[in-house]
C-alpha cells in the first residue's frame, strides 16, 4: 500500500496548502509580483484577504480563522510545515483514523486561531498550518495521558516532547514568529486527544463524534465571547 492510499487526508491537506500557495502567487502578478518573486515570497496585499487579522474577524470577516490555515508567508514557511505536517500525518492519522485526524487538525488549526485572537496583536496579520499541526503533537499527548501512556520513558512521547520544546523556543527566539497560535492549537488539540481516548475503538458514530462536537461546540463559545 503507497503513502498516498494509507494517508488521503495528510495528503490532501499538503496539496490544499500547496495549491493555495501557487495561487496566491499567481493573483500576486495583479498586484505587480512576478510569478517567480511570489513563488518565494508570497504578496502580502493577497495575503491580506486571507490572512487572519483579529481586527477584520472583529469586523465580521470570521471566515479568516479557516482561510488562514491554508496560507503561508513564503516557500520555507511552506515547506518546512508541510514536512511537519507529513511526518506528524504519518502516525497520527493511522492512530487517530481519517475522520479523526482530520477533526483534529481542523479543531486544532481553529483553536491557534481564536488563541491569536484572544492574545495576537489586533492589527497582526497571522497565516500558517502551525497552530493545527501543534495540534496534532496536541492530540497525541492529550489520548496518551487519558490512556496512561504518557511517560518520559515512551520513546515516542519523549521525541514529541524535544520536537515540541524545539519548535517552541524557535518560535520565542525568532523575530516575525508568533507562539500563540502555536500553544492554543497544541491545548486545543491535547483536549480533542483526551476526550477522544475513551471513544477511539467505538462502533457507534455519535459517540465517535462526541469529542469534535465538545470542542468545536467550546471554541464557537470562545469565539462568541471574543465578538462580543
Amino acid at each position: 500500500m503507497n503513502d498516498l492510499s494509507r494517508l488521503p487526508v495528510t495528503f490532501g491537506l499538503i496539496a490544499a496548502c500547496v495549491a493555495v500557495y501557487i495561487a496566491v502567487a499567481l493573483a500576486g502578478q495583479t498586484y505587480g509580483y512576478p510569478l517567480n518573486v511570489g513563488l518565494v515570497t508570497q504578496p502580502h496585499e493577497v495575503l491580506a484577504q486571507g490572512g487572519l487579522l483579529p481586527a477584520a474577524v472583529a469586523g465580521g470577516e470570521v471566515w479568516l480563522l479557516v482561510s488562514s490555515m491554508f496560507l503561508h508567508s513564503g516557500f520555507i514557511h511552506l515547506a518546512l510545515n508541510m514536512l511537519s505536517l507529513y511526518f506528524l500525518g504519518s502516525f497520527v492519522e493511522q492512530a487517530f483514523g481519517r475522520n479523526r485526524f482530520l477533526a483534529l487538525y481542523l479543531c486544532s488549526g481553529l483553536a491557534g486561531g481564536i488563541a491569536y485572537l484572544y492574545f495576537g496583536a489586533f492589527d497582526g496579520l497571522a497565516v500558517g498550518a502551525s497552530g493545527a499541526i501543534f495540534g496534532l503533537l496536541g492530540g497525541v499527548f492529550g489520548y496518551s495521558l487519558r490512556s496512561g501512556t504518557f511517560s518520559w520513558q515512551n520513546p515516542l512521547i519523549r521525541q514529541l516532547l524535544i520536537l515540541t520544546a524545539l519548535n517552541l523556543y524557535f518560535g520565542f527566539s525568532v523575530p516575525n514568529i508568533s507562539n500563540t497560535a502555536h500553544i492554543g492549537g497544541l491545548v486545543g488539540g491535547a483536549a480533542f486527544g483526551w476526550l477522544t481516548a475513551p471513544t477511539v475503538y467505538s462502533g457507534k458514530k455519535l459517540r465517535a463524534a462526541t469529542p469534535t462536537i465538545i470542542l468545536f461546540g467550546a471554541e464557537l463559545i470562545l469565539l462568541a465571547l471574543w465578538l462580543l
